[in-house]
């Protein structure tokens, strides 16, 4: 008997801890929604890289809400990637590192795709606001190629298949309602750049919005670990398809001393090379 009582005490733990994980993370049977990011360096890049790559690393997951990569080659460059979904709009988070010395390159991509249905009984004007923050800086001496990218779009449907490239699935899969929009940053400490997308969406139908931020480092630094961040300006009635009821995990901050470490060295090597 009392065999029979712990075990029955396993499985009413179990459906506890179960129900709780379902009230915490919710999907519906929506496809083509995730994170994705990845990091890698490569060599010899007098102006463009005609090299191999160092090193590279990705995390890709259909489904998954947060996806984390970080890399860092021998004193040439690191670089990292975060990507999630904000717990309240339940919109994606993008942030991205890269710093690289000279005739080197590092690149760092986040990607996520979020869906989300018009719930409400009639036709919603929605207004999506986007912030890329960031920084960008050459090194003192030499070539540099350093740079902050940041692409949106929006797709209809409620099906898309999972690909983890924003141009295939923006310009070759996907049904976009209106054109992508672009957001750059080439120079500048603490910048920020704005801008809106509107569209209407019919009561009971879906959109995807697809989101990539990328940065590339080559004599220098790219950082936009201060996000690439997304605002509903009336997100009622817009049920995500992947909801998350947690805010993201605190991940490691940008290595600045690094960062200025990677400078001296691209100054020592300049100097080695006259």
């Amino acid at each position: 008997m009392a065999k029979l009582s712990i075990n029955k005490s396993y499985k009413v733990a179990f459906v506890s801890a179960f129900s709780l994980f379902l009230s915490n993370v919710h999907a519906t049977a929506i496809e083509g929604v995730g994170t994705y990011t990845s990091v890698g360096n490569y060599t010899n890049c007098p102006s463009y890289c005609n090299g191999s790559s160092r090193s590279s690393d990705y995390n890709d997951d259909e489904g998954q809400t947060e996806s984390y990569t970080s890399l860092g080659v021998n004193g040439y460059g690191s670089g990292q990637a975060y990507s999630s979904f904000v717990s309240d709009s339940f919109l994606p988070l993008l942030r991205v590192e890269t710093s690289a010395i000279a005739h080197s390159s590092t690149s760092a991509t986040a990607f996520a795709v979020q869906n989300f249905t018009n719930t409400g009984t009639e036709t919603k004007t929605v207004d999506l606001n986007v912030n890329l923050h960031g920084s960008v800086s050459d090194n003192e001496s030499g070539y540099a190629n350093n740079y902050l990218g940041a692409s949106i779009a929006v797709l209809s449907g409620t099906s898309l298949d999972w690909y983890p490239s924003y141009a295939t699935l923006v310009y070759e899969i996907g049904q976009p309602l209106l054109s992508p929009m672009s957001l750059y940053i080439s120079d500048g400490l603490d910048v920020n750049v704005f801008d809106t997308i509107s569209f209407d969406i019919e009561a009971g139908e879906s959109f995807f919005i697809v989101s990539n931020m990328l940065a590339g480092a080559q004599n220098g630094y790219a950082d936009a670990w201060s996000t690439l961040s997304m605002s509903f300006l009336d997100g009622s009635n817009l049920e995500a398809a992947l909801q998350v009821a947690t805010s993201p995990v605190d991940v490691p901050e940008p290595e600045t001393l690094f960062l200025l470490g990677l400078g001296l060295i691209g100054l020592l090597f300049k100097k080695q090379n006259k």
